[in-house]
């Protein structure tokens, strides 16, 4: 055997031939091993054999003089268990990245979230803080467009938003859709109007988003904008007043009984539904980011709605 069969590399195959020689030489012998490593004596020897093949010298003598470790077995020896431990070593740092993760998770959400079903958000953070309770959080509630432009110079790490454009830099992941619709309040002309009809609709004030294109969620036709709000609690509030109308999700509408009077205008035609998605960047390799992913597509895995929800687990950047 020569020691030029041997490039240096070590491989998966190689890690079991090193541990099966240094249970070996921890026993004391073949035989002795068996026991430990729940392997026959002739696997055990051939086990051995190969590594002296591929390490191209001769580790151990056995035979009636007993077992015996060769010049080049001890040294083989002693360096196995320094790799050995530097594994062992190595998987322990991996584990404590997660079990004793610390430092500030930087979150920006869309307003609303606590009222919607398909996605527990409340879950998902007492989970993650069960789970890691020396991370703490930051919560910002804004625009989508804010939270992009956060998560891009890194003022947050992780985001969920309105599914509109895709920015190259970032990540998007679909977490379900949202249903909404065209809604005005008791105080309003058209609430008790029978056979209201399309061109109506129109010609009544409504309360738009600032992020969002009317024309894109409502068959291109343009509404009579004279209010314009970034939150859906501003929408809400105009739209009480009884001199707006309004478009907002069917969950918030129901979870909250001020609103639930509110009536939907042509559901079959103003009905529309928004992707939901949960943003990162592309770059991004916290273990908070990560672990926060996780959690939210677990409880999702295992606890999904039973109501309106269209689940996409898949990356769209």
């Amino acid at each position: 055997m020569k020691l030029k069969n041997f490039t240096g590399k070590i491989g998966d195959g190689d890690l079991r031939l090193l541990r099966v020689f240094c249970a070996v030489v921890r026993c004391g012998g073949f035989a002795a091993a068996e026991s430990e490593l729940q392997l026959g004596l002739p696997s055990i020897s051939r086990y051995v054999k190969d590594l002296e093949t591929r390490l191209g010298v001769r580790l151990c003598l056995r035979g009636r003089t007993g077992f015996s470790l060769t010049n080049e077995g001890r040294q083989v020896y002693a360096f196995s268990i320094q790799l050995i431990s530097h594994l062992e070593q190595f998987e322990v740092n991996i584990r404590s990245i997660h079990t004793d993760m610390r430092g500030t998770l930087e979150i920006g959400l869309i307003d609303a979230l606590l009222s919607d079903p398909n996605l527990n958000l409340p879950e998902v953070l007492a989970t993650f803080k069960q789970t890691y309770p020396s991370v703490d959080f930051s919560i910002t509630t804004a625009t989508s467009n804010v939270i992009e432009q956060a998560v891009l110079d890194g003022s947050a790490q992780v985001g969920i938003v309105i599914g509109r454009r895709h920015i190259d830099q970032l990540d998007y992941r679909l977490l379900y859709r949202e249903r909404s619709h065209i809604y005005c309040s008791e105080k309003h002309p058209l609430y008790d109007k029978l056979g209201v009809t399309f061109d109506e609709v129109l010609k009544y004030d409504f309360a738009g988003y600032t992020f969002l294109s009317d024309s894109e969620r409502f068959h291109l036709h343009e509404f009579p904008r004279t209010a314009s709000v970034d939150t859906m609690e501003a929408v809400a509030l105009l739209m009480c007043s009884g001199k707006f109308l309004g478009s907002l999700p069917d969950h918030y509408v129901e979870s909250y009984w001020r609103l639930q009077t509110f009536k939907p205008l042509l559901p079959e035609t103003f009905g529309y539904t928004t992707d939901i998605e949960i943003i990162a960047r592309r770059d991004a390799t916290s273990p908070r980011i990560l672990a926060f992913m996780d959690i939210i597509d677990n409880l999702r895995v295992t606890k999904l709605p039973s109501r309106k929800i269209d689940l996409v687990a898949d990356f769209k950047g």
